[in-house]
């Protein structure tokens, strides 16, 4: 019997589909937070970290992934900071551009940084090189370049393109016997679709038929009727497309079962699919936002849709950093540089599996994808609700 994992040849494929993924996570730089609680009294200097997002621009606009890492400061400062000293937290747009990606490195840099914290950046390889050139840790990136998957100093808590394997598989699993797959028009969807294809493999499914759709589409009812005549369809595209494919499927009848890319699932998506979605599945490395270890964070802001992968992604990352400085002397970057190199078991407070750091993926491309587990989660009655418990993907791979 031939073995159901991805082969080691088809792991080359993943490089490409960092573009496909950021496409599916959309939806004068920088401002200073002070989110310290004046009955506070810190023992130490403040310390500062920097997390970098896209803010109105034409194509990815992010702003509440900098109110969640507001709002993560202000959480941590009114518990007493890191070791007692103050976070002070610079929220830097880099315009969706990689020459201001640059220059929020280089302030990180000039500004002695601890940590780049969290975040969102199609820009990675423009950021990764200048701060860990000067020893600062990325906590938290979203991982679309080679450079946050291969850099030392780069760690990830999400599972990025590993988890369009795992869709995949669970479209086979659950019982669809005719699946699509539904991407943009565009070479790094050949990868998104091998990863898919290789999933599906691996749960006992055929081979996927490929839905290609032009970039410059509006109007998404001949891809509902294509969608039509498959069991599921796993869409890989960005949220507002998501949306408008799905309200289209509703309105040709389409009842075929949708299988979203990790973001894609939530309050935004599924309020504004009207219905459509109820049904879908997504995987993602984080328990859901209605579970009780969401409560800091929706007290802390209620100015975040904290269902968003990268809003959460975000806090998730706060608390590792917290986690990781508990039994160092010093809050520097070379010591949150130790505490994360000597981490072995981090949950980020509860919000995800435990993840060890000292262990790279000995996949080529994904070496920095340390968080694999994923948890399932099925739109009911306009909510994401979670479906059983954590799953490695990591057999997907060999691994």
């Amino acid at each position: 019997m031939r073995s159901r994992t991805i082969s080691f040849a088809s792991r080359f494929a993943v490089l490409g589909v960092s573009g496909m993924l950021a496409l599916a996570a959309c939806g004068g730089n920088d401002n200073n937070s002070d989110d310290a609680s004046s009955d506070v009294k810190f023992t130490g200097e403040p310390v500062t970290v920097m997390t970098i997002a896209p803010v109105d621009t034409a194509a990815i606009n992010q702003p509440e992934i900098m109110e969640a890492a507001k709002a993560s400061a202000k959480a941590l400062n009114a518990a007493g900071g890191l070791g007692g000293h103050e976070v002070k937290v610079i929220t830097c747009n880099d315009g969706n551009d990689p020459n201001t990606a640059a220059a929020c490195a280089r302030q990180a840099v000039s500004k002695k940084a601890i940590a780049v914290v969290g975040g969102f950046t199609t820009s990675g390889a423009s950021i990764v090189p200048i701060i860990a050139k000067a020893g600062i840790p990325w906590i938290g990136p979203p991982g679309f370049s080679a450079d946050e998957l291969a850099s030392k100093d780069s760690y990830p808590l999400i599972a990025g393109s590993v988890a369009f394997a795992g869709l995949g598989q669970r479209a086979a699993k659950d019982g669809c016997k005719t699946i699509a797959t539904v991407l943009y028009d565009v070479p790094t969807a050949v990868s998104a679709a091998t990863l898919i294809a290789n999933g599906v493999k691996a749960g006992g499914g055929a081979k996927p038929t490929d839905i290609k759709v032009p970039t410059t589409t509006t109007d998404f009812a001949s891809v509902a009727k294509q969608i039509g005549e498959v069991d599921c369809a796993i869409l890989g595209l960005p949220n507002d497309q998501i949306v408008a494919t799905a309200v289209a499927g509703k309105s040709v009848g389409v009842k075929s079962r949708y299988y979203l890319v990790a973001g894609a699932l939530n309050d935004t998506t599924i309020k504004g699919a009207q219905g459509s979605l109820d049904g879908a599945v997504t995987a993602v490395n984080f328990v859901p936002a209605t579970e009780d270890v969401w409560k800091e964070a929706k007290d802390s802001s209620d100015k975040v849709d904290w269902t968003g992968a990268y809003n959460q992604s975000t806090w998730a990352s706060y608390q590792v950093l917290k986690t990781v400085l508990d039994d160092q002397a010093e809050v520097t970057a070379e010591s949150v540089v130790a505490g994360l190199a000597k981490t072995t078991n981090v949950d980020a407070g509860g919000l995800m599996a435990p993840t060890d750091f000292t262990k790279e993926f000995a996949v080529p491309g994904l070496n920095r994808v340390f968080n694999r587990q994923v948890v399932y989660l099925t739109a009911k009655d306009g909510t994401p609700v979670q479906e059983g418990d954590f799953e490695d993907l990591s057999p997907l791979f060999g691994g």
